[in-house]
């Protein structure tokens, strides 16, 4: 596979296992900065609220401090969970975030993921609910970006003859729907948007949705994020690797519907399953392993989610792949 059809890029999670919120905030940055001389084309950071662990509330703040410390890789939102915030500041900041950066900023959506904690401290019901909103959101951040005063009223959100500066740099800001569920597929389709799929979800389920979306709307911007460690052992990797994976619901505190727990997320979960949904090995093994990615999803972007919360660890780990792989 060449690299027009795949892509690298870096998901990273502001992880605070230390209860040190300032060494977490500092390392975040310093890895987004580290991974464009790695020669990665994307870095991606997600955004996570009401969690002492996940402490990346503050999106735009931490993608700022990687955009002035770096001057070609692609900044995406991983991502920015509309339905939590005022849509009318989130155009604004990532219009200033694309204009300050040189007019790289990839703005993937979300509704927030199995976190019902972020839903109700924001008032809102349900998952159903929040995706409903971030829809919503979404379709009145664009107009604001692109007319000259906006009037909307929709279920949510109203405003009237509203103008938002500045504008963006990028006419248009590429999109990225999060998620491969619900009416996602159809509203990406409609309006050219790019589809997300998050570390956890499952392969053969993702290839098949990829697969069948292809076949309806033809070549369509897609990345997937996957649980990622690379050690020069490989048995070493594989146990460090697959002993994070286990951990992270739990880490996290993630709560699925019924029926929707992810296969490598059970609690019994056999190391085979982890590995088929990861990235996870010697060098060789992950650059292979990567290979075989691009000839199950065709083109795509890879972002790869460290399955480490030593900072250190984790860039080395990234540079062992990027070495492999011939990105520097």
């Amino acid at each position: 596979m060449s690299d027009l059809l795949q892509r690298y890029g870096v998901f990273l999670n502001v992880e605070n296992p230390d209860d040190d919120a300032r060494d977490a905030l500092r390392q975040t940055v310093r890895t987004g900065g580290a991974v464009e001389q790695m020669g990665f084309h994307d870095v991606w950071v997600a955004e996570h609220h009401n969690s002492p662990f996940a402490i990346g509330s503050a999106l735009t703040v931490l993608l700022a401090q990687i955009a002035a410390c770096t001057s070609t890789i692609r900044l995406g939102t991983g991502a920015s969970l509309l339905a939590l915030n005022d849509p009318l500041r989130v155009a604004e900041d990532i219009a200033s975030l694309d204009l300050l950066s040189g007019g790289r900023i990839e703005f993937g959506v979300a509704r927030g993921g199995p976190f019902p904690a972020q839903y109700r401290s924001a008032g809102i019901a349900s998952a159903d609910a929040a995706r409903e909103r971030m829809h919503e959101a979404l379709a009145l951040i664009r107009r604001l970006w692109t007319e000259p005063q906006t009037r909307f009223d929709g279920r949510f959100f109203h405003c009237e003859d509203v103008a938002v500066y500045p504008r963006p740099l990028q006419r248009p800001v590429p999109v990225w729907l999060a998620s491969l569920s619900g009416d996602s597929p159809r509203i990406a389709a409609e309006h050219g948007y790019g589809l997300m799929a998050t570390p956890s979800a499952d392969l053969g389920q993702v290839a098949e949705q990829v697969a069948a979306e292809r076949a309806r709307r033809g070549a369509f911007p897609f990345a997937i994020a996957r649980f990622f460690h690379c050690d020069d052992d490989s048995r070493r990797a594989i146990e460090h690797g697959v002993a994070a994976v286990r951990a992270y619901p739990r880490l996290m505190g993630v709560q699925f519907p019924p029926g929707r727990l992810p296969p490598m997320f059970a609690p019994d979960a056999p190391e085979a399953v982890i590995l088929a949904n990861a990235i996870i090995g010697d060098p060789g093994q992950c650059v292979a392993r990567a290979k075989q990615l691009g000839e199950r999803l065709g083109p795509h972007r890879l972002l790869l989610k460290p399955a480490t919360h030593d900072a250190n660890e984790a860039r080395a780990s990234l540079a062992r792949f990027a070495r492999a792989a011939g990105l520097t």
